[in-house]
């Protein structure tokens, strides 16, 4: 059973701090200060282990075994005038996602990390900052880590710091996306809309209203919070109606004909523009698969072969704006053969 109490030891480092606690005895200090350093050093003998429980899930709540579960944690060593500067340690979950911890002397403890092969820690929101030893865990109630679980890499247009709309209170707005426009593009993209957006302000509530719509009949829009690794199968809706905040983080398109599937990264800001108006603005990132599957893993490897990408998305773009769905090509190939292409190059300088 974990007993600790962390208001004794929020008392007892700011005690240490005052320096009433250090390493050593000084001949010179007062029988007071000696008489404090002895009695956070039975607090420090005193201090019994914290057994931390957690548990490593997917973003559907199902459990990952063979997880590594990376801890940040600290012993209280500050009460004898020694601050612990800390130090990691790794623990693997079990075939239930489950693992344990134990921290003898516990000052302080948290998840750093979590990793696994197929799935991703950083895009998920978790309680990284929740400190593990003053929110003590239990078997039943363990620290609950999600990851998300990545899907087949491919390659994606990708569209980043792209402003879909600014408007300033009392007035409203609507704008179309194009997803294949890109800033001073002449290629023929913006003659289509992938998306629309209208912005109201209502006056009596001072809040914004967004109206998300599919403005073809084929096309639908999913909206959440979770980032996944291909849009979904279902739940595509001709418009979606919103006031916040909160505002949700991601949209999932499906649009054009035959058809694509994209993920927008929408960044909704409100702030106040005078005394009296508000300014609002929604910002996007998109991902879009051209090759009609719902896979929205970006193949990392491309990242340093950018004259691959730029040919991939020349002619993804092409066909695309023909109304044809382009051929997916063999990705693992031409990474390969790019890579070839520029070991040979350098060899050559």
């Amino acid at each position: 059973m974990n007993t600790f109490n962390p208001t004794v030891l929020v008392f007892a480092v700011l005690m240490a701090t005052l320096g009433l606690a250090g390493a050593a005895n000084d001949t010179n200090d007062t029988v007071d200060v000696q008489a404090r350093r002895a009695k956070f050093k039975q607090m420090f003998d005193d201090l019994q282990p914290v057994v931390i429980y957690g548990k490593v899930v997917d973003l559907a709540g199902a459990p990952v075994p063979g997880a590594e579960v990376k801890l940040s944690w600290q012993q209280a060593t500050i009460l004898l005038g020694k601050p612990d500067s800390g130090r990691f340690d790794f623990v693997t979950t079990g075939t239930d996602g489950r693992w344990t911890f134990t921290v003898e002397k516990p000052h302080r403890a948290f998840v750093a990390d979590v990793r696994k092969s197929g799935y991703d820690y950083g895009s998920v929101r978790n309680a990284s900052a929740r400190d593990l030893i003053y929110e003590p865990t239990t078997h039943d109630n363990p620290v609950v880590t999600a990851l998300r679980k990545k899907g087949e890499t491919t390659f994606l247009l990708r569209r980043e710091g792209y402003q879909l709309i600014r408007v300033f209170s009392p007035h409203s707005q609507t704008n179309s996306l194009d997803l294949l426009a890109e800033k001073g593009d002449k290629s023929g993209a913006g003659s289509y809309a992938d998306l629309q957006a209208a912005v109201n302000y209502g006056g009596t509530t001072g809040k914004w209203t967004v109206i998300y719509s599919a403005t073809n009949g084929t096309d639908g829009i999913v909206i959440g919070n979770d980032l996944l690794y291909e849009s979904p199968q279902e739940g595509y809706q001709k418009e979606v109606v919103l006031t916040g905040p909160p505002w949700p983080r991601y949209m999932y398109l499906r649009s054009r004909s035959p058809a694509i599937y994209s993920r927008i990264d929408l960044e909704h800001s409100i702030w106040k523009e005078t005394e009296t108006n508000q300014g609002f603005r929604i910002s996007y990132k998109a991902s879009i698969n051209p090759y009609g599957s719902r896979n929205l893993e970006y193949d990392a490897d491309l990242a340093a072969q950018w004259q691959l990408r730029k040919q991939l998305e020349r002619e993804a773009k092409a066909d695309l704006l023909q109304n044809k769905r382009p051929v997916k090509p063999d990705l693992s190939k031409l990474i390969k053969e790019a890579k070839e292409k520029a070991e040979k190059d350098k060899g050559k300088q």
